[in-house]
């Protein structure tokens, strides 16, 4: 046959086969299996129903999804497609959700209430009806036209529920059933607080509480000396401390309290637990019989009268500086015996108020050392509190010059030193003690177990349409529908980069700022309970810091001079925002290593993993780097860290940076007359939402690698 009319016996042009039209051909296949069992009406209606359905209805609708799943993993297998977990739940509802198209078009959008339970969707409640969504859809809906609604509407979810590889690592999909209006991150918080007492006047209290797992980083948070006995400088009481004239009374800071203290007096007799009682303690009533003084009582310091200046010499480590048992006497009664010849004065000593002592001039002058001698003796009673110390007087133990060697402290030079300390005495000393508590006085900080919800509502976003001539049939189909999922996979990945971007804004704005109380503002998600937000920006120029004049080394050199930046960014970014403590708390121990997520655009990519190297930001991350064409990143690398692998695919993940909640929809052929035409439309509307957990985020701006990457590297020459 002469092939000039070859085509003549052919209808319409001839569209070649395509891996979704295969899909569609097996979904179809399964469908037509399948039956009663794949789209069931009640079934559909038990899954998009906003009352409560009852246990058998619950366990028809569990064993269908199951088999949906099922049919779904054989198809996939079939068709040799590489999809998750993810796509293939979005599938396997919109599966189920094609047993009553025309229910689920009529469904009230509305509000509901939110979940308490760790992480868990917002299930829908009843409440005020809302106007019906797709109300065009529901007129303009033709069974005959949508025969194959269901097919479309599961190759569509199963090939649509995702972004590109860039969104999908910061931002992985979450599925949300269109039962619900969205999902709510719910957290476990244990925060640490004071007991507070409310205020007569009504004045609002503030009660200051802090999550417990910031303590890691703010060691301050957690508080360990509330019984910590510390004597109090008052009118009363003045006479027991080293005289005002001779050392003036200092303000020391005791678990947010401040107290008025000195040092006590050698000589004198008093009740350590009386002396003690701060202002704190009077709030609990005044101590009584029921109060003690604990064991473990130690000869802190003690203070030393050189000439008119007051030197203060710590001896809570020295040996034998413990207070022990009587061997004799009453069982409650501690002795302390302390003795020394290692308190040292040299070049470097300074009195209380830190100046260097006028009185010991040679000894500075001579670089000298001088090692003197004391004896401190004492006791407490547990039990009376009745407390008095005593002190010898001092003496020279050895003088040392300044080139090590021993001189006599009686004779020459030595002596001359030695005599520098003539009448030095010790006048009073700090104790180390604490309250037993044993009548809980004192109920120290409490801890407070609570849930915060963060609730997302997942919206609607605008339709995507495929129109054409009524008199098309359905050949055309899944061509459209590659169209709709091809539009709808762009529209999600420049979404991700949108919010990301967005974030950047936020973290630049807030982070570092704090409020009126001091507190860092509630910025993004849940994770800002856990993690201390942090967000560093930097601007690199490489053309002004690569200097090679080999034109095989630039490559590397662009390398090096990159990851070296990153790496520096992100170790402060692990240890200032306590991302590591968090995870461990997460976990219940220790956490898995965490995973830095780095994000760039085709061209930084290539110079950001290093030759043979896995670990391209050091041995504590391991690293998933990706790219987008996305404009808005060119130049552009964005860090932020993540959690990927077994179980946490397809769930709200405080400590990922972000997750993608998508809503399956159906896809629907609609016969519409506009503007005096009659046409036939494929159309859907997805439902979407990018979501920010982790208020962590390193960014830099890299610019001049196109101006050095094929050109002459100017030298630094330099005229000598």
């Amino acid at each position: 046959m002469n092939q000039l009319f070859h085509n003549k016996a052919r209808q319409g042009a001839v569209i070649p086969t395509s891996p979704l039209d295969t899909l569609v051909g097996s979904i179809e296949s399964k469908i037509n299996q399948g039956g009663r069992d794949f789209v069931s009406r009640e079934l559909a209606r038990s899954a998009f129903s906003l009352e409560s359905i009852d246990a058998t209805a619950m366990q028809e609708l569990d064993t269908s999804v199951k088999g949906l799943q099922s049919a779904l993993e054989h198809i996939c297998g079939e068709n040799n497609l590489a999809v998750s977990k993810v796509q293939k739940d979005a599938a396997a509802v919109a599966g189920m959700l094609g047993g009553d198209i025309v229910g689920f078009l009529r469904q009230p959008t509305q509000h509901n209430v939110v979940s308490t339970e760790s992480m868990a969707f917002i299930p829908a409640q009843g409440g005020d009806f809302a106007e019906t969504r797709m109300k065009q859809a529901l007129e303009a809906y033709d069974e005959k036209e949508n025969k194959n609604a269901v097919i479309y509407s599961v190759a569509y979810n199963l090939q649509a529920a995702r972004q590109d590889e860039f969104g999908e690592a910061f931002f992985p999909t979450v599925v949300v059933t269109p039962d619900q209006v969205g999902f709510t991150v719910s957290i476990r918080l244990i925060q640490v607080y004071d007991e507070v007492r409310r205020q007569v006047s009504g004045k609002i209290d503030n009660f200051n509480k802090r999550n417990i797992i910031q303590a890691v980083i703010d060691p301050t948070i957690l508080r360990n000396d509330q019984t910590k006995i510390v004597p109090v400088h008052r009118a009363e009481s003045a006479g027991n401390f080293v005289a005002t004239g001779v050392l003036a009374p200092r303000n020391v800071l005791l678990e947010g309290e401040s107290i008025t203290t000195s040092a006590l007096a050698v000589g004198k007799k008093f009740s350590l637990l009386g002396i003690s009682q701060t202002e704190a303690l009077l709030e609990t009533g005044l101590q009584d019989s029921t109060d003690s003084i604990d064991t473990a009582v130690a000869l802190e310091a003690i203070y030393v009268l050189i000439g008119d200046s007051v030197v203060k010499f710590n001896t809570l480590r020295l040996p034998t500086a413990t207070f022990t048992y009587a061997v004799q006497g009453n069982y409650r009664m501690m002795n302390l015996a302390f003795t020394t010849d290692s308190l040292l004065i040299d070049k470097d000593t300074k009195d209380v108020a830190g100046v260097t002592l006028a009185e010991l001039a040679g000894i500075t002058t001579a670089e000298a050392e001088v090692r003197v001698s004391v004896s401190v003796s004492g006791s407490v009673n547990l039990e009376l509190a009745d407390t008095t110390v005593f002190a010898s007087d001092m003496a020279v133990f050895s003088v040392t010059d300044n080139a090590g060697v021993k001189l006599d402290p009686e004779t020459g030079a030595g002596k001359a030193l030695a005599d520098l300390l003539i009448g030095a005495k010790v006048i009073g000393y700090d104790l180390d003690a604490r309250r037993t508590n044993v009548n809980r006085r004192q109920r120290g900080q409490l801890l407070d177990t609570t849930f915060y919800n963060q609730v997302y509502a997942v919206p609607l976003r605008s339709p995507i349409t495929v129109p054409r001539p009524l008199t098309i049939g359905d050949a055309n189909d899944s061509s459209d529908l590659a169209a709709l999922i091809t539009a709808t996979h762009i529209r999600t990945s420049n979404a991700a980069v949108e919010e990301l971007l967005r974030v950047q804004d936020v973290l630049a704005e807030f982070v570092g700022k704090t409020t009126n109380d001091g507190e860092t503002p509630e910025i993004l998600g849940v994770a800002r309970f856990l993690v201390k937000p942090f967000y560093e920006y930097s601007e690199l120029n490489v053309d002004e810091v690569i200097d090679s004049i080999k034109s095989h080394e630039r490559a590397a050199d662009i390398q090096a001079v990159l990851v070296n930046k990153l790496r520096d960014m992100a170790y402060r970014m692990y240890r200032d925002s306590g991302y590591k403590a968090a995870a461990d708390a997460l976990a219940g121990g220790v956490s898995q290593v965490p995973t830095i997520v780095i994000g760039t655009d085709p061209v930084l990519s290539r110079y950001l993993t290093v030759t043979g190297d896995l670990r391209t930001l050091g041995n504590d991350f391991n690293v998933r780097i990706v790219s987008t064409l996305n404009k808005r990143m060119s130049g552009k690398i964005v860090m932020s860290f993540g959690e990927f692998g077994a179980g946490k695919e397809g769930v709200p993940n405080p400590m990922h940076f972000g997750n993608m909640a998508w809503k399956p929809e159906l896809t629907l052929v609609l016969p519409l007359h506009r503007n005096g035409a009659n046409s036939k439309e494929l159309t859907v509307q997805p439902s979407f939402l990018h979501v920010t957990n982790l208020p962590i985020m390193a960014s830099l701006d890299v610019v001049g690698i196109k101006d050095i990457v094929a050109a002459k590297v100017p030298v630094n020459m330099h005229t000598v």
